[in-house]
């Protein structure tokens, strides 16, 4: 299950992976994403998993069409996991993402919130609101 929770207002979007993701989870997300891109250049993202289950390859493939379309939408994103590989992977990946990306446990899901959302209170540029197009 891919639980979405879109912050039209403030650019946010918050996933929770809890388990198997299918088809209409994964659209579900795409959706989001693209309705808080309609009103803002980047988001910001957290993502909590609390586990992961099987990903069908149709998944799999529509996530790396998405990501080739969507190259930099994002500005600031979270991973929260006590599972011990998430961390570590996130790490390997972030690199490839034009995007600040931090790893947290879930005993620091408030912090990784507010960072995810606000960004770092003594940088500058993190206190910028986001451009809307509006």
């Amino acid at each position: 299950m891919l639980n979405v929770e879109a912050d039209r207002d403030s650019g946010y979007l918050e996933l929770t992976v809890d388990g198997r993701i299918e088809k209409a989870d994964f659209e579900k997300a795409v959706e989001a994403v693209d309705m808080l891109l309609e009103t803002h250049k980047k988001i910001d993202v957290m993502e909590i998993v609390l586990d992961l289950g099987m990903v069908t390859p149709e998944v799999w493939w529509k996530d790396l069409v998405f990501h080739l379309s969507h190259q930099r939408f994002l500005r600031r994103a979270s991973v929260v996991s006590d599972n011990g590989w998430v961390g570590p992977l996130t790490r390997l990946f972030a690199p490839l993402y034009p995007a600040d990306i931090r790893t947290y446990s879930l005993g620091e899901i408030e912090e990784a919130r507010r960072w995810t959302k606000f960004g770092d209170p003594q940088d500058d540029s993190a206190v910028e609101p986001h451009l809307d197009f509006a």
